[in-house]
Order: structure tokens, then C-alpha cells, then sequence
């Protein structure tokens, strides 16, 4: 192991999905990077992946593994885990990810390489289709309210250079300890999905930037789907909380971090949202009794006023990291 090498910190949340967050692992203790710890941590479930996590690498100090006693959802796990980490560098990777060998040796070399980048990510591939690029980060508008997310669907063939800006990444990215610091860890509020961009937003409040390094590669084990097509990911993926969280935390973060006319492009399409969500709540093959389909209808209306009101009271429940 090279002396100079900083500790980073790799924090894997993970639930019920033990042969998942063990391909994960292994991917990560195969990197050329070596100075490392692992830190996995699970909500309440089954014991399959502790058992076979703790047996599997008994005498491997690299790694911690915990589980929650009470269920704390996705927020609550990654502060419990950041909480513990040491390393000046923080690796977040969900657990249906496979890193390829060099991820962590790219994403630190742009963290030495860029003082000013206080996120760096890879480049998310399909896992079953390895040269389909999955996302490249997200870019925000500037004008109206929504995202894209560039060369999502394209061929791999080195069209990304190390270096570009981007506003933020989901699934997979390294941080700095010192922005974390400044900018507090998850806020619990925001339990589940968006809680990354929340964070990665107040991280770039401070000035620091986010970009990409493409020579740092992950591999995002979910249904491929032509064309980028995200509706149909939706609709496969619906459940009670999804349906929830999906409109409680993207008002959140519109009112929070968006300009003005963001704000109101963004209220202004709501109705747009009611159709999108019904067609999703109509489709989804998960829920298919009436009185299903009425109680997810009913939790994302639930979603969009207790976002309104969580915007109004300006509630926040970020967690602190002392040094």
C-alpha cells in the first residue's frame, strides 16, 4: 500500500439484499485503492446478508457492518454510518452497484486534482448492458424547473472528459470530510429519495463543485430500459413510500435551492405531476386492487402537503458531524 494514500471512507447502505451488497463488496475490496474502510449498515430485516457479511469477512478489519434496532430508513442509516467513517475522502455506494478496479484511485485523484470539488462521480453503467451509460450525473435548468441527465442512453466511446461540472449525482459519489463538515450530513427529513441532492446541494451552497471523473466507472444493477425511458422505471418500481416521497421531496428541494423562476415553472406544472403520478398509480403492476390503487393515490397527495407545509415552517432535521 502506498504510504500517501489518504483513508477513504466507503459507506454502503443496504437492506434485505444480501447477494447485492456482497458482489458490492467484493467489488470494492478488488480496487487498486487499498487504504480503505467499509462501513455497511441495514434497517431492521431478515438476517441473511448480516449473517453472511460477518461470517464471509469475520477477519477482515476493513469492514463494519451494524443494523439499525428500529427502522430509521435511508437518511437515518447513511448519518449513522457517517458518523463513523474516518477517512478524509467518503465513498456513498449503493449496495446494487459494481465498481470497476480503479473507481476509487479516479474519483481521489480528481478530488487532488480539483481543490475546489467537494463531489466527484463516476460514470453509472447498466450492469447488463456495460458499455449503455445510465446517467453521467445530472444537470439542472437554469430557467425552468427539471433536469437532465447528459449521454443517459448513449454508447460508451470516451465522449466525457474528466473535469466537467455537473450539479449532482445519485446512486454513487465521493465527497469531502471537510465539506460534509460544513454542510451537516443527511437531513432526516428528507428520508428517502432526494436525500443525496439535498445534501449535495447545501455542499455546493459553500462553493465547492461537483464533477466527473469518466475514467471512474460504476455498474447500477436495475432494469435496463431503452431510450432512457424513466416514466417505465417509475411505474415498474411504484410502492406506497415511492409515491410519497417522490413529490415530498422534489417541493422540498424546488423551494429550498431553485431560483425564482424555477419556482414557478415548478408550481405552475404541478397539474402536469397529477397526471404523470396517476398514469403511474394506473400502471404499476405492483398494486392492483382498488383500494391499492386509492391508498397510493392518497399517499402522494399526503407527499405534496406535508411538503408545502414542511417549506412553509422552513423544517429542517440536519445532523451535525463534529471533527
Amino acid at each position: 500500500m502506498d504510504k500517501k494514500e489518504e483513508l477513504v471512507s466507503v459507506v454502503i447502505p443496504t437492506w434485505k439484499r444480501k447477494d447485492m451488497v456482497l458482489r458490492c463488496i467484493e467489488s470494492v475490496l478488488k480496487n487498486t485503492y487499498k487504504n480503505i474502510e467499509i462501513i455497511i449498515g441495514e434497517d431492521p430485516s431478515n438476517n441473511e446478508a448480516e449473517n453472511a457479511i460477518k461470517i464471509k469477512y469475520r477477519n477482515n478489519k476493513k469492514i463494519t457492518y451494524f443494523k439499525n434496532k428500529k427502522q430509521g430508513l435511508i437518511a437515518k442509516t447513511v448519518n449513522l454510518m457517517l458518523k463513523r467513517t474516518k477517512g478524509n475522502y467518503i465513498f456513498l455506494l449503493n449496495d446494487d452497484n459494481v465498481i470497476d478496479k480503479k473507481c476509487i484511485e479516479e474519483l481521489v485523484s480528481s478530488m487532488k486534482k480539483y481543490p475546489k470539488a467537494g463531489i466527484v462521480g463516476p460514470i453509472a453503467f447498466y450492469y447488463s448492458h456495460p458499455n449503455i451509460i445510465m446517467h453521467a450525473g445530472t444537470i439542472r435548468s437554469k430557467f425552468i424547473r427539471g433536469f437532465t441527465s447528459p449521454h443517459a442512453g448513449e454508447k460508451w466511446h470516451n465522449q466525457i472528459k474528466e473535469g466537467e461540472k455537473v450539479d449532482d449525482f445519485g446512486n454513487a459519489f465521493m465527497f469531502r470530510r471537510e465539506a460534509m463538515i460544513k454542510a451537516g450530513m443527511w437531513d432526516l427529513l428528507i428520508y428517502a429519495q432526494g436525500e443525496d441532492g439535498d445534501f449535495e446541494a447545501r455542499v455546493k451552497k459553500l462553493g465547492y463543485i461537483a464533477l466527473i471523473n469518466p475514467k471512474a466507472k460504476t455498474y447500477h444493477d436495475i432494469p435496463y430500459l431503452p431510450d432512457s425511458n424513466v416514466i417505465s422505471l417509475f411505474v415498474l418500481r411504484v410502492d406506497y413510500a415511492r409515491i410519497y416521497n417522490a413529490m415530498h421531496s422534489k417541493i422540498i428541494y424546488e423551494y429550498r435551492y431553485e431560483k425564482t423562476i424555477q419556482k414557478i415553472t415548478f408550481t405552475l406544472s404541478l397539474a402536469l405531476y397529477y397526471g404523470y403520478y396517476t398514469h403511474a398509480i394506473i400502471k404499476t403492476p405492483n398494486y392492483k386492487k382498488l383500494s391499492e390503487k386509492l391508498k397510493l393515490f392518497y399517499k402522494f397527495n399526503l407527499g405534496i402537503l406535508n411538503g408545502f407545509k414542511d417549506v412553509i415552517i422552513n423544517k429542517r432535521q440536519i445532523e451535525y458531524l463534529k471533527k
